[in-house]
């Protein structure tokens, strides 16, 4: 079901990229519910292997943490582009999908509120879309 969830947030957001009409904070929750769903997916949990090997390659046993720092930043970037223009745009598109994966790489408490609000979002969606279709 995430899976699903997944395309169709990724394909709306490509059919909204040339509208202008669209609120900004519909790009960046479709955005967000889509990298919440990849992440609850097994692309997302590779992508978040992945990450995290590369981490530990680069930091040791402190990987995680890392994984971490990176996610606290790409937060902030995306907080920040959104707060300037009142636009989602594109770097703050891309941090929301990650910002999931890069969570479930991290660990300690961000990562554990991180995970918890992805999956949050992500049953949400899922629940949305039963409803919708009679599940």
């Amino acid at each position: 079901m995430y899976f699903v969830i997944m395309l169709i947030c990724f394909v709306l957001l490509w059919a909204l990229r040339k509208r202008t009409k669209i609120p900004w904070w519909l790009r960046a929750a479709l955005a967000f519910i889509g990298g919440s769903c990849l992440a609850n997916t097994g692309i997302g949990v590779w992508l978040a292997n992945r990450f995290r090997e590369i981490a530990n390659a680069l930091m040791g046993a402190q990987g995680p943490v890392l994984a971490g720092g990176i996610a606290l930043i790409v937060s902030v970037i995306v907080i920040y582009d959104i707060a300037v223009d009142k636009k989602a745009d594109t770097p703050a598109k891309v941090g929301l999908i990650l910002l999931p994966v890069l969570l479930l790489a991290a660990v300690g408490p961000l990562a554990g509120a991180g995970v918890g609000l992805t999956d949050a979002v992500a049953n949400m969606g899922a629940n949305s879309l039963g409803k919708l279709i009679g599940g």
